[in-house]
Protein backbone atom coordinates (compact mmCIF):
# COMPACT_ATOMS: atom_id res chain seq x y z
CA UNK A 1 0.00 0.00 0.00
CA UNK A 2 0.94 3.55 -0.61
CA UNK A 3 3.01 4.98 2.62
CA UNK A 4 1.47 8.49 1.51
CA UNK A 5 -2.02 9.61 1.71
CA UNK A 6 -3.16 10.04 -2.31
CA UNK A 7 -3.87 13.09 -3.42
CA UNK A 8 -6.17 12.25 -6.28
CA UNK A 9 -8.38 16.08 -6.88
CA UNK A 10 -11.88 15.86 -5.61
CA UNK A 11 -14.58 18.48 -6.91
CA UNK A 12 -17.25 18.87 -3.91
CA UNK A 13 -19.66 20.77 -6.18
CA UNK A 14 -19.51 18.69 -8.88
CA UNK A 15 -20.69 15.68 -6.21
CA UNK A 16 -23.11 18.04 -4.63
CA UNK A 17 -24.64 18.75 -7.59
CA UNK A 18 -25.10 15.39 -9.09
CA UNK A 19 -26.74 14.50 -5.74
CA UNK A 20 -29.23 17.29 -6.40
CA UNK A 21 -29.42 16.06 -9.65
CA UNK A 22 -30.62 12.51 -8.40
CA UNK A 23 -32.74 13.66 -5.42
CA UNK A 24 -34.97 15.35 -8.21
CA UNK A 25 -35.40 12.23 -10.21
CA UNK A 26 -38.04 10.01 -8.20
CA UNK A 27 -37.48 6.24 -7.88
CA UNK A 28 -39.58 4.58 -5.35
CA UNK A 29 -41.77 2.47 -5.88
CA UNK A 30 -44.82 4.26 -6.48
CA UNK A 31 -43.54 6.31 -9.21
CA UNK A 32 -44.06 5.75 -13.05
CA UNK A 33 -41.03 2.75 -14.20
CA UNK A 34 -39.45 3.23 -10.77
CA UNK A 35 -35.71 3.40 -11.11
CA UNK A 36 -36.35 3.51 -15.63
CA UNK A 37 -35.52 7.68 -15.32
CA UNK A 38 -32.76 7.34 -13.05
CA UNK A 39 -30.84 4.86 -14.95
CA UNK A 40 -30.89 6.54 -18.40
CA UNK A 41 -29.88 9.89 -16.76
CA UNK A 42 -26.88 7.80 -14.66
CA UNK A 43 -25.73 6.37 -18.36
CA UNK A 44 -25.72 9.79 -19.92
CA UNK A 45 -24.36 10.96 -17.50
CA UNK A 46 -21.18 8.87 -17.61
CA UNK A 47 -20.96 8.94 -21.30
CA UNK A 48 -21.01 12.85 -21.36
CA UNK A 49 -17.80 12.39 -19.11
CA UNK A 50 -16.18 9.26 -21.48
CA UNK A 51 -16.80 6.99 -19.44
CA UNK A 52 -18.68 3.30 -20.31
CA UNK A 53 -21.83 2.85 -19.03
CA UNK A 54 -24.84 0.39 -19.46
CA UNK A 55 -28.12 -0.49 -18.90
CA UNK A 56 -28.85 -4.12 -17.30
CA UNK A 57 -32.22 -4.83 -17.49
CA UNK A 58 -33.71 -6.70 -14.88
CA UNK A 59 -37.18 -6.29 -14.29
CA UNK A 60 -39.70 -4.29 -17.54
CA UNK A 61 -37.86 -0.86 -18.20
CA UNK A 62 -35.84 -1.09 -14.58
CA UNK A 63 -32.01 -1.84 -14.83
CA UNK A 64 -29.12 -1.84 -12.91
CA UNK A 65 -26.63 0.91 -14.13
CA UNK A 66 -22.53 -0.15 -14.50
CA UNK A 67 -20.05 1.60 -15.84
CA UNK A 68 -15.99 0.84 -16.06
CA UNK A 69 -12.77 2.14 -15.66
CA UNK A 70 -10.45 -0.64 -17.29
CA UNK A 71 -7.34 -1.58 -16.02
CA UNK A 72 -5.29 -4.03 -16.10
CA UNK A 73 -5.57 -7.64 -14.72
CA UNK A 74 -4.48 -7.18 -10.97
CA UNK A 75 -7.86 -7.14 -8.54
CA UNK A 76 -10.79 -5.15 -9.17
CA UNK A 77 -13.15 -2.72 -7.27
CA UNK A 78 -16.59 -2.19 -7.44
CA UNK A 79 -18.08 1.05 -5.67
CA UNK A 80 -22.10 -0.41 -5.17
CA UNK A 81 -24.82 1.57 -4.45
CA UNK A 82 -28.67 1.34 -5.34
CA UNK A 83 -30.63 3.38 -7.27
CA UNK A 84 -34.06 3.54 -5.40
CA UNK A 85 -35.61 5.14 -2.26
CA UNK A 86 -38.74 5.07 -0.17
CA UNK A 87 -41.60 6.77 -1.13
CA UNK A 88 -41.98 10.22 0.15
CA UNK A 89 -44.18 9.74 3.10
CA UNK A 90 -44.56 12.69 5.37
CA UNK A 91 -41.62 14.24 3.59
CA UNK A 92 -42.43 17.71 2.19
CA UNK A 93 -40.77 18.78 -0.87
CA UNK A 94 -39.12 15.28 -0.81
CA UNK A 95 -37.83 16.00 -4.55
CA UNK A 96 -36.68 19.11 -4.29
CA UNK A 97 -33.09 19.54 -2.56
CA UNK A 98 -32.65 22.43 -0.32
CA UNK A 99 -29.26 22.96 1.83
CA UNK A 100 -29.72 24.44 5.39
CA UNK A 101 -26.99 25.79 6.99
CA UNK A 102 -23.62 26.52 5.58
CA UNK A 103 -19.73 25.58 6.20
CA UNK A 104 -19.63 22.28 7.93
CA UNK A 105 -22.91 22.43 9.71
CA UNK A 106 -24.69 22.42 5.98
CA UNK A 107 -27.17 19.64 5.52
CA UNK A 108 -28.57 18.74 2.07
CA UNK A 109 -32.27 17.84 2.18
CA UNK A 110 -34.48 15.39 -0.05
CA UNK A 111 -35.90 11.78 -0.23
CA UNK A 112 -32.68 9.79 -0.64
CA UNK A 113 -30.30 12.44 0.42
CA UNK A 114 -28.69 9.53 2.48
CA UNK A 115 -30.03 6.33 1.52
CA UNK A 116 -28.41 6.71 -1.15
CA UNK A 117 -28.30 9.12 -3.75
CA UNK A 118 -24.97 10.95 -1.80
CA UNK A 119 -23.07 7.40 -1.88
CA UNK A 120 -24.26 7.24 -5.46
CA UNK A 121 -23.09 10.67 -6.48
CA UNK A 122 -19.75 10.02 -4.55
CA UNK A 123 -19.23 6.92 -6.36
CA UNK A 124 -20.04 8.03 -9.80
CA UNK A 125 -18.11 10.66 -9.13
CA UNK A 126 -15.10 9.01 -8.01
CA UNK A 127 -14.64 7.25 -11.35
CA UNK A 128 -14.78 10.88 -13.05
CA UNK A 129 -12.05 12.34 -10.94
CA UNK A 130 -10.01 8.72 -11.37
CA UNK A 131 -10.18 9.29 -14.70
CA UNK A 132 -9.34 12.99 -15.03
CA UNK A 133 -6.12 12.22 -13.17
CA UNK A 134 -4.53 9.90 -15.71
CA UNK A 135 -3.35 7.54 -13.25
CA UNK A 136 -2.87 3.74 -14.79
CA UNK A 137 -4.87 1.34 -12.23
CA UNK A 138 -3.71 -2.25 -12.21
CA UNK A 139 -7.23 -3.78 -12.33
CA UNK A 140 -10.67 -2.37 -12.92
CA UNK A 141 -12.65 0.38 -11.05
CA UNK A 142 -16.73 -0.81 -11.75
CA UNK A 143 -19.72 1.56 -10.26
CA UNK A 144 -22.96 -0.61 -9.96
CA UNK A 145 -26.50 1.20 -9.75
CA UNK A 146 -28.41 -1.53 -8.43
CA UNK A 147 -32.24 -1.50 -7.94
CA UNK A 148 -34.91 -2.54 -5.93
CA UNK A 149 -32.66 -3.22 -2.64
CA UNK A 150 -35.66 -1.30 -0.83
CA UNK A 151 -38.48 -3.93 -1.88
CA UNK A 152 -36.59 -7.26 -2.27
CA UNK A 153 -33.31 -7.15 -4.01
CA UNK A 154 -33.73 -8.19 -7.41
CA UNK A 155 -31.43 -6.03 -8.87
CA UNK A 156 -28.12 -6.95 -6.67
CA UNK A 157 -28.91 -11.18 -7.47
CA UNK A 158 -29.16 -10.02 -11.01
CA UNK A 159 -26.16 -8.39 -11.21
CA UNK A 160 -24.06 -11.41 -9.69
CA UNK A 161 -26.46 -13.66 -11.67
CA UNK A 162 -25.14 -11.84 -15.03
CA UNK A 163 -21.70 -12.90 -13.52
CA UNK A 164 -19.99 -9.48 -12.62
CA UNK A 165 -17.03 -10.45 -10.72
CA UNK A 166 -14.57 -8.18 -8.59
CA UNK A 167 -12.42 -9.15 -6.08
CA UNK A 168 -13.71 -6.61 -3.53
CA UNK A 169 -16.91 -4.10 -2.89
CA UNK A 170 -17.99 -1.12 -1.29
CA UNK A 171 -22.02 -0.32 -0.30
CA UNK A 172 -22.42 3.10 0.04
CA UNK A 173 -25.13 2.50 2.68
CA UNK A 174 -24.93 6.30 5.22
CA UNK A 175 -22.23 4.92 8.22
CA UNK A 176 -21.59 8.50 8.64
CA UNK A 177 -17.95 7.55 6.75
CA UNK A 178 -17.56 4.18 9.45
CA UNK A 179 -16.11 1.24 8.14
CA UNK A 180 -18.96 -1.22 8.41
CA UNK A 181 -17.68 -4.78 8.03
CA UNK A 182 -20.31 -6.58 9.51
CA UNK A 183 -24.16 -6.21 9.33
CA UNK A 184 -27.51 -8.34 10.50
CA UNK A 185 -29.51 -10.14 8.33
CA UNK A 186 -32.99 -9.64 7.74
CA UNK A 187 -36.27 -11.95 7.49
CA UNK A 188 -39.74 -10.82 7.00
CA UNK A 189 -41.90 -13.84 7.92
CA UNK A 190 -45.57 -13.80 8.25
CA UNK A 191 -47.97 -15.78 10.39
CA UNK A 192 -51.74 -16.69 9.23
CA UNK A 193 -54.44 -17.85 11.79
CA UNK A 194 -57.59 -19.10 10.92
CA UNK A 195 -60.27 -19.90 13.16
CA UNK A 196 -64.38 -20.29 12.52
CA UNK A 197 -66.40 -17.39 12.46
CA UNK A 198 -69.34 -16.72 14.45
CA UNK A 199 -72.10 -14.29 15.65
CA UNK A 200 -70.35 -11.50 17.77
CA UNK A 201 -73.30 -12.12 20.41
CA UNK A 202 -72.25 -15.76 21.16
CA UNK A 203 -68.16 -15.59 20.66
CA UNK A 204 -68.00 -19.06 22.50
CA UNK A 205 -69.69 -20.48 18.97
CA UNK A 206 -66.56 -19.20 17.17
CA UNK A 207 -62.64 -19.67 17.37
CA UNK A 208 -61.04 -16.11 17.56
CA UNK A 209 -58.41 -15.92 14.96
CA UNK A 210 -57.47 -12.34 16.26
CA UNK A 211 -57.12 -13.19 20.09
CA UNK A 212 -54.96 -16.26 19.47
CA UNK A 213 -52.95 -14.01 17.06
CA UNK A 214 -52.54 -11.29 20.08
CA UNK A 215 -51.55 -13.98 22.15
CA UNK A 216 -48.69 -14.61 19.07
CA UNK A 217 -47.57 -11.63 18.60
CA UNK A 218 -46.93 -10.83 22.65
CA UNK A 219 -45.01 -13.99 23.19
CA UNK A 220 -43.03 -12.94 20.35
CA UNK A 221 -42.50 -9.24 21.80
CA UNK A 222 -41.79 -11.27 25.00
CA UNK A 223 -40.76 -15.25 25.13
CA UNK A 224 -39.06 -15.11 21.78
CA UNK A 225 -37.30 -11.44 22.23
CA UNK A 226 -35.61 -12.45 25.62
CA UNK A 227 -34.50 -16.05 23.95
CA UNK A 228 -32.78 -13.88 21.06
CA UNK A 229 -30.95 -11.72 23.55
CA UNK A 230 -28.84 -14.29 24.79
CA UNK A 231 -27.67 -14.38 20.89
CA UNK A 232 -25.16 -11.54 20.79
CA UNK A 233 -22.44 -10.71 18.41
CA UNK A 234 -19.45 -8.02 19.77
CA UNK A 235 -19.97 -5.78 16.49
CA UNK A 236 -24.13 -6.91 15.86
CA UNK A 237 -25.47 -7.07 19.17
CA UNK A 238 -28.34 -9.21 19.76
CA UNK A 239 -30.63 -10.97 17.48
CA UNK A 240 -34.10 -9.32 17.22
CA UNK A 241 -37.81 -9.82 16.43
CA UNK A 242 -40.36 -7.30 15.94
CA UNK A 243 -43.97 -7.59 14.95
CA UNK A 244 -44.56 -4.65 12.31
CA UNK A 245 -48.13 -5.53 11.22
CA UNK A 246 -51.00 -7.23 12.83
CA UNK A 247 -54.47 -7.60 10.84
CA UNK A 248 -57.53 -9.36 11.14
CA UNK A 249 -61.41 -9.44 11.18
CA UNK A 250 -64.20 -7.92 9.15
CA UNK A 251 -66.54 -6.57 11.77
CA UNK A 252 -67.25 -6.05 15.95
CA UNK A 253 -69.59 -8.33 15.95
CA UNK A 254 -68.23 -11.33 13.90
CA UNK A 255 -65.84 -13.09 15.55
CA UNK A 256 -62.63 -12.91 13.18
CA UNK A 257 -61.87 -15.84 11.30
CA UNK A 258 -58.22 -15.15 10.32
CA UNK A 259 -55.91 -12.74 11.45
CA UNK A 260 -52.56 -11.83 9.94
CA UNK A 261 -49.13 -10.96 11.73
CA UNK A 262 -46.15 -9.48 10.01
CA UNK A 263 -42.67 -10.00 11.57
CA UNK A 264 -39.73 -8.58 11.44
CA UNK A 265 -36.40 -10.73 12.41
CA UNK A 266 -32.77 -9.76 12.01
CA UNK A 267 -30.30 -12.41 12.26
CA UNK A 268 -26.53 -12.86 13.41
CA UNK A 269 -24.03 -14.97 11.21
CA UNK A 270 -24.63 -18.48 11.76
CA UNK A 271 -27.79 -18.66 12.91
CA UNK A 272 -29.89 -21.25 12.22
CA UNK A 273 -33.36 -20.99 10.39
CA UNK A 274 -35.29 -17.80 11.68
CA UNK A 275 -38.58 -19.45 10.37
CA UNK A 276 -38.34 -22.36 12.82
CA UNK A 277 -37.82 -20.06 15.82
CA UNK A 278 -41.37 -18.22 14.96
CA UNK A 279 -43.23 -21.29 14.06
CA UNK A 280 -41.74 -23.48 17.59
CA UNK A 281 -43.37 -20.54 18.91
CA UNK A 282 -47.03 -20.24 17.33
CA UNK A 283 -47.35 -24.51 17.35
CA UNK A 284 -47.02 -23.62 21.55
CA UNK A 285 -49.94 -21.38 21.14
CA UNK A 286 -52.70 -23.06 18.70
CA UNK A 287 -51.53 -26.86 18.21
CA UNK A 288 -53.71 -27.76 21.02
CA UNK A 289 -57.03 -26.32 19.57
CA UNK A 290 -59.35 -27.68 17.32
CA UNK A 291 -60.25 -26.20 14.00
CA UNK A 292 -57.48 -23.61 14.85
CA UNK A 293 -55.14 -23.81 11.91
CA UNK A 294 -52.02 -21.34 10.67
CA UNK A 295 -49.04 -20.82 8.30
CA UNK A 296 -45.58 -19.62 8.95
CA UNK A 297 -43.28 -18.57 6.09
CA UNK A 298 -41.00 -15.91 4.69
CA UNK A 299 -42.26 -13.06 2.92
CA UNK A 300 -41.36 -12.60 -0.97
CA UNK A 301 -39.21 -9.03 -0.15
CA UNK A 302 -36.61 -11.51 1.56
CA UNK A 303 -37.30 -14.82 0.66
CA UNK A 304 -36.54 -14.41 -3.38
CA UNK A 305 -33.52 -12.96 -2.56
CA UNK A 306 -31.82 -14.56 0.68
CA UNK A 307 -30.83 -11.54 2.84
CA UNK A 308 -28.24 -13.01 4.56
CA UNK A 309 -25.56 -11.14 7.06
CA UNK A 310 -22.27 -9.63 6.16
CA UNK A 311 -18.90 -10.83 7.76
CA UNK A 312 -15.44 -9.42 6.82
CA UNK A 313 -12.30 -9.81 8.69
CA UNK A 314 -10.97 -6.33 10.34
CA UNK A 315 -7.60 -8.21 8.63
CA UNK A 316 -9.36 -8.75 5.02
CA UNK A 317 -7.27 -6.82 2.33
CA UNK A 318 -10.36 -4.69 1.93
CA UNK A 319 -10.40 -3.54 5.50
CA UNK A 320 -7.57 -2.56 5.61
CA UNK A 321 -6.81 -0.26 2.60
CA UNK A 322 -10.70 1.51 3.43
CA UNK A 323 -9.45 1.55 7.34
CA UNK A 324 -5.64 3.21 5.81
CA UNK A 325 -7.94 5.65 3.79
CA UNK A 326 -9.72 7.16 6.68
CA UNK A 327 -6.41 7.29 8.63
CA UNK A 328 -5.80 9.20 5.45
CA UNK A 329 -8.20 11.73 6.02
CA UNK A 330 -8.01 11.69 9.94
CA UNK A 331 -11.84 9.88 10.16
CA UNK A 332 -12.46 7.86 12.57
CA UNK A 333 -10.50 3.73 11.38
CA UNK A 334 -12.78 1.77 14.02
CA UNK A 335 -14.72 -0.91 12.10
CA UNK A 336 -18.12 -1.25 13.18
CA UNK A 337 -21.26 -3.22 12.54
CA UNK A 338 -24.56 -2.30 11.27
CA UNK A 339 -28.30 -3.58 12.62
CA UNK A 340 -29.61 -2.93 8.83
CA UNK A 341 -28.91 -5.00 5.99
CA UNK A 342 -27.62 -4.00 3.05
CA UNK A 343 -26.94 -5.76 -0.66
CA UNK A 344 -23.21 -6.53 0.89
CA UNK A 345 -24.83 -9.86 2.21
CA UNK A 346 -25.77 -10.91 -1.82
CA UNK A 347 -22.44 -9.74 -2.57
CA UNK A 348 -19.97 -11.29 -0.06
CA UNK A 349 -22.83 -14.51 -0.44
CA UNK A 350 -20.87 -14.33 -4.01
CA UNK A 351 -17.49 -14.34 -3.11
CA UNK A 352 -16.60 -10.65 -3.25
CA UNK A 353 -14.60 -9.42 -0.39
CA UNK A 354 -17.05 -6.30 1.03
CA UNK A 355 -17.36 -3.60 3.42
CA UNK A 356 -20.15 -0.64 4.22
CA UNK A 357 -19.22 2.59 3.66
CA UNK A 358 -20.98 5.62 2.71
CA UNK A 359 -22.05 9.39 3.96
CA UNK A 360 -24.87 10.42 6.24
CA UNK A 361 -26.53 9.29 9.49
CA UNK A 362 -28.76 5.96 8.95
CA UNK A 363 -31.40 7.48 12.04
CA UNK A 364 -32.36 9.88 9.57
CA UNK A 365 -33.15 7.84 5.86
CA UNK A 366 -36.53 7.04 5.77
CA UNK A 367 -38.02 9.61 7.69
CA UNK A 368 -39.72 12.86 7.15
CA UNK A 369 -36.32 15.05 7.72
CA UNK A 370 -33.82 12.56 5.57
CA UNK A 371 -30.51 14.51 5.06
CA UNK A 372 -26.63 14.36 4.64
CA UNK A 373 -24.29 16.31 5.41
CA UNK A 374 -22.96 18.19 2.37
CA UNK A 375 -19.00 17.73 4.18
CA UNK A 376 -19.75 14.11 3.86
CA UNK A 377 -20.44 13.93 0.30
CA UNK A 378 -16.84 15.41 -0.99
CA UNK A 379 -15.11 13.02 2.06
CA UNK A 380 -17.04 10.37 0.78
CA UNK A 381 -15.45 10.82 -2.64
CA UNK A 382 -12.13 11.39 -1.64
CA UNK A 383 -12.39 8.33 0.84
CA UNK A 384 -13.64 5.85 -2.81
CA UNK A 385 -10.35 7.65 -4.55
CA UNK A 386 -8.14 6.87 -1.58
CA UNK A 387 -9.26 3.29 -1.27
CA UNK A 388 -8.91 2.36 -5.29
CA UNK A 389 -5.81 3.73 -5.03
CA UNK A 390 -4.41 1.59 -2.07
CA UNK A 391 -6.13 -1.33 -3.62
CA UNK A 392 -5.46 -0.89 -7.73
CA UNK A 393 -2.42 1.36 -7.80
Amino acid sequence: MPQQPPTIPIDPTEVLTLTQELIRIESHSDAPGREAQIGYFLVDWFRERGIEAVRQPVVDDRANVISRLPGGNGPSLMLCGHLDTIPPGLMKDAFNPTVDGSGPNAMLHGRGACDMKGAVAAMACTLVSMKESGLSLNGDLVFAGTIDEETGALGVKHLIDEGIVTNYAIVGEPTALRVGIAHKGAHFIRVSVHGRGAHGSCPEKGINAVAYASRIAVALEEKLRSQLAKRTSPLLGTSTVSVGRISGGIKPNIVAETCELDIDRRTLPGEANPVEDVRTLVSEICDEVEDLTYSVSEMPATAVVPHSPLVTSSEAILAKAVTQACRDLSLDDQPIGLTYWTDGGVLAAAGIESVILGPGDIALAHGPKEAVPVGELGKATQLYANVTLHLLS
